[in-house]
């Protein structure tokens, strides 16, 4: 993290605090693709060295070095220049810049209309590094959670892991549950390149569209990860029920997503945080906006009137809720 600005209170009107932390970031970024941090780890460098490090122009070098010093991320004495806060992963930082400067180029119209101009993953489509940024977070994700999760569920033989990508989760289950068989049902493009450490004899890849597609029958359990937020909330109440239909008599569905209000005491990070992932749902592939957890669950329209839900030790600002028949 950087070094934190001024407080409003300070008299500083909140346009220019916002439109300095905006420099700083760009700032950081600019340092992570000319590799500015990863030059650093070895220890102190004078500017020129840094610049012949780098292969920069030793006036641009020293010009953000000056920008970086200034917001906290790098430190410059006798010693020369050295890193003070480095920044996040260099997957998660490369995304958000560009998905926050390139995709949400339109996002006036996408508030104005309510439906996005380009959908996220036409989007990624153009993007292939973009892309494969993002296929590394989420299996990072997945990874993070799993343990969590595994606790969690109940106990399941057979899973239909709706809209599960490339199986991310479902390889961190087959993991820890070795009695679990799971289908992942996706678009073509995405189901049918499973990971390639997903144990064949135990996952299947499922191409079809999980909003019309028969959703089969007799399963154990249906995960629903980051699904629902990408859809309206028509089109969530339907594949909910759709998916209620779809399990065995004992079966349930669990449902992980981003809590649209952040626990307390987490600060006005979580807040701010909660709001740049409400607004990224609304500049999602089909705009969407519904809140979690799923308000069929809890009305029981669906007829799973069983609900609980975990908090995520990994990740508090998410929550598995879980969905089934009263015993």
């Amino acid at each position: 993290m950087s070094m934190p600005l001024p407080e409003e209170s300070s008299g500083v009107p909140a346009p220019v605090l916002d439109r300095l932390g905006a420099a700083g970031y760009r700032a950081m970024i600019a340092g992570v693709r000319l590799g500015v941090f990863t030059a650093l780890e070895t220890g102190p460098l004078s500017v020129d060295e840094l610049a012949t490090t780098i292969d920069g122009d030793p006036a641009g070098v020293r010009s953000l070095v000056n920008v970086l010093v200034t917001f906290g991320y790098l430190r410059r004495d006798e010693d020369g220049v050295t890193t003070a806060a480095t920044p996040g992963p260099v997957d998660a930082e490369l995304f958000w810049h560009e998905v926050l400067f390139e995709h949400w180029a339109d996002v006036e119209d996408t508030i104005r209309t309510g439906t996005p101009r380009r959908g996220f993953y036409t989007w990624l489509r153009e993007r292939p590094a973009t892309s494969a940024r993002l296929r590394r977070m989420l299996a990072g994700a997945a990874a993070d959670l799993a343990d969590d999760i595994a606790a969690a569920l109940p106990p399941a033989a057979t899973v239909l892991d709706i809209g599960g990508g490339h199986g991310d989760h479902s390889v961190e289950l087959c993991r820890r549950r070795p009695d679990v068989r799971v289908t992942v049902l996706d678009l073509p493009e995405t189901v049918t390149a499973l990971r390639e450490d997903a144990p064949p004899d135990r996952m299947t890849a499922r191409a079809g569209d999980y909003l019309t597609d028969d959703l089969g029958s007799g399963h154990d359990l249906v995960l629903l990860f980051n699904v629902l937020h990408g859809h309206r909330p028509e089109e969530c109440r339907d594949l909910f029920r759709r998916a209620a239909k779809s399990l065995s008599p004992t079966g349930s569905i669990a449902v992980l997503d981003h809590d649209r209000e952040p626990p307390a005491g987490l600060g006005p990070a979580a807040a701010r945080l909660q709001g740049l992932v409400d607004q990224s749902r609304l500049q999602g592939p089909r705009g969407g906006r519904d809140p979690y957890p799923h308000p069929a669950a809890k009305r029981g329209e669906s007829g799973l009137t069983e609900t609980r839900v975990v908090p995520l030790a990994a990740s508090p600002l998410e929550k598995l809720l879980i969905a089934g028949r009263p015993s």
